[in-house]
């Protein structure tokens, strides 16, 4: 079990968390939400070390370790290889290779097996072999290769210099190992930002095997619904743990905030009926021993915070656009090259397909990265050439959207008057502030200079200015990048609503699952059409690909057997010549060699082994049941003390004649689960300190042998 307990942290003069307390365990994977600028990065970072609070702890074991998925990339070595890279997850096995590789060679030295080193260099060389077999050292380059390709890397990049590649596939090799090295806590900061769809379908399909606890900070809902099992929400700087899933969450949130509405009213109520009693009889002397007594009550109430308002209540709608053809665009014979002088022609587009997108298309752009989705965006827009014919319908008007549309803001301009300067008519002008709300821009923001703003603001404004204007074609290359998942409801929204054709890359699978009515897959340079909706198409395109690895199994297996025979004959050879060998250099036949290559444990070393294992047993059995004991009274009197706390805060409870006993329940709660915490710490000690006599006590023995 983990714990952080009574986190509390400032930033300048701002208190970013006030005595943040959660618990979690081993097998929970939990979604950090909350607001931008709420903390959730910092957090991460405080429970790495990297930052210290300024009160409270992170409680957990001595040795825990900790993987943290940052945002943004670190430097690399210039000549590393992505293989070498990820296969740096396997640091005890690749020591345990190189040890294997110098005993095993010190050993084929050896004039005879008699020599006194030998039994010596044979026992360490089995516990090494042994630790290395348990760790399952041999399928480490198999375990390699699969979590980069899985993550969207080919064989041929795998041996390619770390360095050649953007800061996204280098998050992906990071992420690949941080997975293999599995630490105990996996903190996971925006992982799907640089992931496209096939490569975030694999990592939900490897992370509910995970053996440790994960934490993800994340906007993508879809991602939270199908990896969390809990959500901690950043709130008013408190720590709110949510059983359950993302939509879960939206549930049990809305029911807290209607109690917490309920309790902030009547609360408001009573302290305007103390205050109108304080004001009429402040000047009575037969009430002054009242009026006290209330100015007093009032001093001690805990005042209820007002709820903040959700910005799902914010809500826009694209102008109705110009009516056009039923032919909205035609793209004749697509055949796309990217040629340069220095390199290779680099094919994207290659069959000679014809396309056609009709009045009232809703089309999600989906394929894996580098395969030509924001390549075909910009040939629909006209801003790309390629080998064919591109045929606009009748009147039709795009507004297109891409990343690159925020580094061309003018920096000298507020946020309105950059908003100003794109709306040409009277009713865009009118849009202007009820667009800018939406996208997170509210109050005293629309005076910032854009030249201050973040990079992900500056997208969002790029976003908002391309939506100003009526048209019917509405072009967006990834709109949803720097959205928080409120914002990205009010544009989803407001594209269901839409009237008009849309094209929309994104790897955000629940914004384009709320609008999408018919999907286009680009990958082996061509274009795959699925007419109907996201879920539809998840559910085609995984009965395909399960038939072509099916297809391709077969294969493999055929191939498998023809050669079979052939590979058990050579190692059956193999072995033969290399038993001959050892029996000709020392004159006389060699002791058997294990399975495993080493040779076999002496009596006495199995008879010491046996006895050292007997003896910390009996020694660890009832620390390791004690242990389990008090996790569980912990987790008992957690949730109890939660249970307790749902009532408290409700009003009305302290009007029952329940509120005195159960108070007092609370108070003796807290204490227990004090103490229950510093005997689990205590426990957990002396379990440790018992592990490392025993790996002492062990390696003496086959140090002697």
């Amino acid at each position: 079990m983990y714990r952080l307990h009574n986190i509390t942290y400032f930033i300048s003069n701002r208190c970013l968390f006030d005595k943040v307390s959660l618990t979690f365990k081993k097998g929970d994977r939990i979604g950090l939400i909350g607001p931008n600028g709420s903390g959730k990065t910092t957090l991460l970072r405080i429970m790495t070390g990297a930052l210290t609070p300024d009160e409270g702890i992170c409680e957990w074991a001595s040795g825990t370790r900790i993987g943290y998925l940052q945002q943004e990339s670190l430097e690399v070595p210039k000549d590393q290889t992505v293989r070498s890279l990820v296969s740096e997850a396997f640091a005890e096995a690749n020591d345990l290779e190189r040890q294997i590789a110098e005993i095993t060679t010190r050993i084929s030295k050896l004039d005879s097996y008699e020599d006194s080193e030998y039994p010596q260099l044979l026992a360490r060389l089995e516990s090494l072999q042994n630790r290395f077999d348990l760790l399952d050292g041999g399928k480490r380059q198999a375990r390699v290769e699969e979590a980069l390709k899985g993550l969207g890397f080919s064989s041929d990049e795998l041996d390619e210099p770390l360095h050649t590649f953007s800061g996204g596939w280098q998050m992906r090799a990071l992420l690949a190992k941080l997975l293999l090295e599995a630490p105990d806590i996996l903190l996971l900061d925006e992982p799907t930002n640089h992931l496209d769809i096939d490569s975030i379908d694999w990592l939900e399909r490897y992370l509910p095997g995970y053996p440790g606890a994960i934490w993800i900070v994340s906007h993508d809902q879809m991602f939270l619904n199908r990896m969390v099992t809990h959500i901690a929400a950043l709130e008013n700087r408190r720590l709110s743990l949510y059983t359950g899933n993302y939509d879960a969450y939206e549930k049990q949130y809305q029911q807290q905030l209607e109690l917490q509405r309920q309790a902030y009213d009547n609360q408001q109520r009573e302290l305007e009926q103390a205050e109108r009693f304080i004001n009429r009889f402040r000047a009575k002397a037969t009430k002054a021993r009242q009026v006290q007594s209330r100015i007093k009550q009032l001093e001690k109430t805990e005042r209820i915070e007002m709820p903040e308002e959700d910005n799902t209540s914010i809500d826009f709608r694209f102008p109705d656009p110009p009516r056009c053809g039923v032919q909205v665009m035609e793209i004749r014979g697509l055949n796309k090259t990217y040629r340069s002088d220095r390199e290779d022609p680099v094919p994207v587009f290659t069959q000679n397909q014809d396309l056609a997108i009709e009045r009232g298309d809703k089309i999600a752009l989906v394929g894996a990265n580098g395969a030509g989705k924001s390549t075909l965006a910009r040939i629909i827009n006209g801003t790309e050439p390629f080998d064919g014919d591109r045929v606009p319908g009748h009147n039709v008007i795009m507004t297109f959207f891409a990343q690159h549309l925020a580094d061309v803001l003018a920096s000298e301009r507020t946020v309105l008057e950059e908003m100003e300067m794109s709306a040409r008519t009277s009713e865009a002008r009118a849009r202007i502030r009820g667009i800018l709300g939406a996208f997170l821009f509210s109050g005293d923001d629309v005076f910032k200079k854009v030249g201050v703003l973040s990079g992900g603001e500056r997208s969002r404004l790029a976003l908002a200015k391309s939506l100003l204007e009526p048209a019917n074609l509405l072009i967006l290359d990834e709109p949803t990048n720097h959205l928080d998942i409120r914002s990205k409801k009010v544009l989803l929204r407001a594209l269901e609503q839409y009237q008009g054709t849309v094209v929309a890359v994104s790897h955000d699978r629940y914004f384009l699952s709320g609008f999408a009515n018919k999907v286009w897959r680009v990958g082996n340079g061509r274009l795959f059409e699925y007419p109907g909706d996201f879920s539809y198409y998840e559910w085609k395109y995984r009965e395909q690909k399960a038939a072509a690895d099916k297809a391709s199994s077969s294969a493999d297996n055929s191939t498998d057997g023809l050669a079979g025979g052939a590979n058990k004959a050579a190692n059956k050879a193999a072995t033969n010549v290399a038993n001959k060998a050892a029996t000709n250099a020392a004159g006389q036949t060699a002791p058997a060699f294990n399975s495993s290559g080493s040779g076999p444990k002496s009596r006495e070393v199995k008879r010491a082994e046996a006895e050292l294992r007997n003896r910390f047993s009996g020694e660890m059995k009832p620390l390791k049941k004690k242990l389990a004991k008090l996790e569980d009274d912990i987790d008992q009197m957690e949730k109890e003390k939660s249970e307790i706390e749902q009532q408290l805060a409700d009003p009305a409870f302290y009007e029952s004649g329940d509120a005195q006993s159960t108070l007092k329940n609370h108070g003796d709660l807290e204490r227990r689960l004090k103490r229950g915490w510093n005997n689990w710490t205590e426990t957990t000690s002396r379990l440790e300190k018992l592990h490392s006599r025993f790996d002492a006590a062990l390696e003496e023995i086959m140090t002697k042998a």
